[in-house]
Order: structure tokens, then C-alpha cells, then sequence
């Protein structure tokens, strides 16, 4: 009966021991539990280091246009397959004595040179390959052509200039009066980069004298009291000039 107390206090010592190692265990899982989230979420937040691959999200974008299909090119007269539209040149000769004006469409040019008193020629011909010759009845013109100007010498009847004469846009060009009325107004006319109308008519004796003015935006010249339709000169006309 001696030895029950020191077993009491034996066995009361060994409960609270366990008790305390298993709290002791207990603590220590949840102590490692919340550092693998702590180091979990400091993962998840840090940023890559430099130079180290990042995924990214690339929106997503339809595929670029294909490449328009090209429009005609207006050329300068070579002749060539690319070019599609009129050119016109217009420009009074050097010394000013007369004014001249070249029209080219695929190589095929046509051209009017006149003093807007009596001298005058219409030529056509061809213009390709930097070289422009026109010939007709009354003169001719031969010359070059490039960076957006035509050089050279032009002749109309006893009279010869040079000249050098720049690409124009409309109204500036070549006209002649329509030709199923030139028994009432035969004329043709320059008119130039600054709006200036520089021709000749012809009467039905064939002599000339300076043409009346006509209206370039109606495209009429009116005489007595008719209106007179007025044509800008074409390369590919079939009438001729």
C-alpha cells in the first residue's frame, strides 16, 4: 500500500506527457501547413525573373487584308502595259511666240501647236521609250520626254521653236470644235496651265484669224447664237485632226 501514491504520481506524470507531446505535434503540422500557403501565395505573387519566359495572352486578330489589287497607273507616255490613262502636257514654246499642248494615251500621242493668230499645226505620232515624233500636214515635233516634262522642237509651217512644256491637269489641254459642225466654226485651241485659251480659226476661204473663246466647263463656243460643241483632243480618235 506504500507504493500506490509514487504509481498515482507516475501515471498522472505519463498522461500529462502525452498530452503535451500531441499538442506539440498538432501545433507543428498547422505551423507547416501555413508556411506551404505562405510560400505558395509568394510564389504566385513574385515576378519572373529577367529574361525568364512569361506566358502571355495573345488576343486574338483576324488575319491582315491581302495586298489591294493595284489601280491603273497613269504613265508618261512610254507605251508600256501599266499605262492606263491620258496624260497631257501644255506649255507655250521658249520666247513665248506660240503655245503648244501633247496629249499621250499608250504610246499614241497627238499634239497642237498654234500662235493664236494664223499659224497653227496638228501632229500626232508616237511617244515611247523617252523619244516623242509627230509629224502631220503642216509641221512636226520630235523631242524627249521624262520626269514629267517633254523637251524638244516643234515646227508649224515656215515657223520652228523649242520648247519644254510640263504635265497639266484639266481644263489645260488640246480642243478642236466638234467636226460635224466645222462649216459653222473651225478652231482649235491651247489652253494653258493658268487658264489662258490660245487658237486659231479657219474660214471657208482657209484663212485664219484668232479663235473666239469657248466655254471650258459646258465644253460650247457660241456663235451666232449657236452653240458650238467644242472636243478635247484624243490620240484614239478616229475622226482625226
Amino acid at each position: 500500500m506504500k507504493f500506490k501514491a509514487p504509481l498515482i504520481t507516475l501515471g498522472a506524470g505519463l498522461v500529462v506527457a502525452g498530452v503535451l507531446y500531441t499538442l506539440n505535434v498538432d501545433l507543428s503540422n498547422d505551423v507547416e501547413k501555413n508556411n506551404a500557403a505562405a510560400n505558395q501565395t509568394t510564389t504566385a505573387a513574385a515576378p519572373a525573373a529577367p529574361g525568364s519566359a512569361q506566358p502571355t495572352t495573345q488576343p486574338t486578330t483576324d488575319p491582315p487584308p491581302s495586298a489591294a489589287a493595284s489601280s491603273a497607273q497613269v504613265g508618261d507616255g512610254t507605251g508600256n502595259a501599266g499605262q492606263q490613262g491620258t496624260v497631257t502636257y501644255a506649255g507655250s514654246v521658249d520666247g513665248g511666240a506660240a503655245s503648244l499642248a501633247i496629249v499621250v494615251n499608250k504610246g499614241k500621242a497627238i499634239a497642237y501647236v498654234c500662235d493664236g493668230k494664223k499659224v497653227e499645226a496638228w501632229l500626232n505620232g508616237t511617244m515611247a521609250n523617252g523619244q516623242i515624233d509627230l509629224t502631220g500636214p503642216q509641221g512636226n515635233l520630235k523631242g524627249t520626254y521624262g520626269g514629267g516634262q517633254v523637251k524638244g522642237n516643234v515646227t508649224a509651217g515656215s515657223k520652228s521653236w523649242g520648247f519644254t512644256v510640263k504635265t497639266a491637269t484639266a481644263p489645260s489641254g488640246l480642243y478642236r470644235s466638234a467636226a460635224s459642225l466645222r462649216n459653222k466654226l473651225d478652231a482649235s485651241w491651247v489652253v494653258l496651265p493658268d487658264g489662258k485659251q490660245v487658237g486659231v480659226q479657219k474660214n471657208k476661204n482657209g484663212e485664219t484669224s484668232e479663235a473666239p473663246p469657248f466655254d471650258v466647263n459646258s465644253k460650247t463656243a457660241t456663235v451666232d447664237g449657236t452653240k458650238i460643241p467644242i472636243e478635247a483632243g484624243d490620240p484614239n480618235a478616229s475622226s482625226g485632226y
